[in-house]
């Protein structure tokens, strides 16, 4: 088995405030990632050991993040008060 990548799903409006939150706390920075209208998403990412990486996202107000299954996902954890998503 191989670790890909761990999502933390952030409110939308709390995106840059997670973001600064858990680099502080790590004491690294995380790379804007982008937005992904093919999900409904905006993610910040985190590169760790073995080309894995820790992604913040965020649903954002797109037509994909209620069709998509991930978009979906992210915006009812976020809804639900943001965490650790996969």
């Amino acid at each position: 088995m191989r670790l890909d990548h761990l999502s933390y799903a952030a409110p939308t409006n709390h995106l840059a405030d997670v973001v600064q939150r858990l680099g502080s706390r790590l004491g690294a920075g995380f790379s804007d990632g982008g937005v992904h209208p093919r999900f409904g998403t905006r993610n910040f990412v985190l590169p760790l050991a073995g080309g894995a990486y820790l992604e913040v996202v965020a649903a954002l107000d797109h037509p994909a993040a209620d069709s998509a299954p991930f978009g979906r996902a992210v915006k009812q954890r976020s809804a639900d008060g943001g965490g650790w998503l996969g």
